[in-house]
């Protein structure tokens, strides 16, 4: 009986979560991550990667980000975190612009702490077209749309 207690405190309560988040392609999505209990961030470190890739880092107030090497090309320019409520333990990340290209996982990283978290996160940016099944072809009205991405994708 103590086993089976112990097995289900431990996968309900120690092995990470990884979170699924879906946003629509083009727009903008927060990746939440935070400590508990709160925990003011300024003076410590976190540290975002999508897969091999660094996303966003802040270490005692600097920002490994725009600014500094490391950071993956792809995401120069369009991470950002919330500088005004890390007193409040808040590590999230915006990431403006998404492409499906930024769809993967992702983790949220305290590497500094004296016992280290993570949290993990599943990204999926969906298109706009072509991500819903067309049921009944001959019921799909806008047939220029189709012939315009058919011809530049497949030219």
């Amino acid at each position: 009986m103590t086993l089976h207690v112990n097995i289900l405190i431990n996968t309900c309560f120690y092995l990470p979560v990884q979170k699924l988040i879906t946003v629509e392609e083009g727009s903008d999505v927060i990746l939440p991550c935070s400590l508990w209990p709160k925990k003011d961030l300024r003076l410590t470190q976190f540290i975002w990667h999508k897969d091999c890739q660094m996303v966003f880092e802040y270490d005692n107030g600097h920002l490994f980000s725009d600014e500094r090497p490391g950071q993956s090309e792809k995401f120069k320019g369009r991470v950002s975190h919330f500088p005004d409520e890390l007193e409040q333990g808040n590590a999230s990340i915006i990431i403006r612009n998404t492409t499906r290209a930024d769809s993967g996982e992702y983790r949220c990283s305290f590497p500094s702490l004296q016992k280290p978290q993570e949290f993990h996160f599943k990204l999926d940016v969906v298109g706009k077209y072509f991500d819903v099944t067309v049921k009944d072809v001959l019921s799909f009205k806008d047939w220029s749309l189709v012939s315009t991405l058919l011809s530049s994708c497949c030219i």
